[in-house]
């Protein structure tokens, strides 16, 4: 019956003006994700303490904030600030935001290194996510390279007038399997850079790493272990396979990885995988790849809006 009523209020929410097939789409990935959740949820349920108890004053969500509400048309934001780069993201979309929906992804980033804007479309749900999109970078110093065997630090620093720009498609499919206290992640990327000039190699800003062929693959796998209240704090290690470069060697890194979520609103994370297979000699400077900062989610239309410094600690 609770999911019959579910399915009533979508319907009347979706409306006979609005487009159906992303609609569709959106119910479809409640459903699936819903399904394959309801053990995990089932497990976590509030108990019944019995005749004369009282209930607890607040009653979490089984799976968190952003899996209740009414699937709906939105628009959100999971923007990242971190110690050298800013990340505003934006998307819009049917389904429940942060959870499961379907729709369109925009978003940029800047650091000390480099820019670069995204557009795409996305289908994301708890345990699988889909997306392709189209990126233009520009690099605020390194150019494009002539081949050689292995380049050094030095090989990248270029004149004002020879700084890289190129335009790329990305497909990207993350996969989640959840385990008892635990998790794994595999986040496969494809990628075709479109205009870099025949016979050049490019530093490819956003995989730290030189390619020579325009069609190269990134696989990422990270084993977690979730702790804490509600499994607010994950940690774990990220191992990175950079295949189809076109270079003698493929790139491998590996480093920890967390991430704490603060509150409903409001998430830490920090990365950090070094080389420890590469064709070329680029230190931790550009041949690592590393994150530390926040990152804040906002939805429209959600129950309990809070600003990045408001909200009720999790952990």
């Amino acid at each position: 019956m609770a999911r019959l009523r579910v399915l009533h209020r979508e319907r009347r929410a979706s409306g006979p003006g609005q487009p159906r097939a992303l609609a569709r789409a959106g119910r479809a990935l409640v459903l699936v994700a819903g399904a394959l959740l309801a053990r995990e949820a089932k497990a976590d349920a509030p108990v019944d303490l019995g005749p004369g108890l009282a209930a607890p004053a607040e009653v979490r969500p089984p799976n968190g904030y952003w899996s209740t509400g009414t699937p709906r048309w939105f628009l959100s934001s999971k923007s990242d600030l971190g110690g050298i780069y800013v990340k505003p993201y934006f998307s819009a979309g049917y389904g429940l935001p942060h959870w499961l929906w379907a729709g369109v992804d925009v978003n940029a980033i800047s650091t000390l290194e480099f820019g670069q804007v995204y557009g795409g479309v996305r289908a994301s749900s708890p345990l699988l996510d889909l997306a392709f999109g189209v990126r233009d970078t520009f690099s605020y110093e390194k150019p494009f390279l002539d081949p050689r065997p292995s380049f050094g630090i030095a090989d990248l620093v270029s004149d004002p007038n020879q700084r890289a720009r190129y335009w790329a498609w990305e497909m990207e499919v993350v996969g989640i399997v959840p385990l008892p206290y635990s998790a794994v992640l595999v986040d496969f990327i494809a990628v075709r850079t479109l205009d870099v000039p025949a016979g050049k190699y490019v530093y490819d800003e956003s995989y730290r790493a030189i390619v020579a062929n325009p069609a190269f693959q990134v696989l990422r796998v990270a084993a977690v272990a979730r702790l804490l209240r509600e499994s607010a704090l994950k940690v774990g290690v990220l191992s990175e396979f950079l295949a189809s470069t076109g270079r003698d060697r493929h790139v491998v890194r590996v480093g920890p990885a967390a991430a704490l979520q603060l509150t409903d609103h409001l998430e830490a994370l920090a990365t950090l995988s070094v080389a420890v297979w590469s064709p070329d000699k680029l230190g931790v400077a550009l041949g690592a790849y590393g994150l530390a900062g926040v990152r804040y989610r906002w939805a429209t239309g959600e129950h309990a809006p809070k600003m990045p410094w408001a909200g009720a600690l999790i952990p």
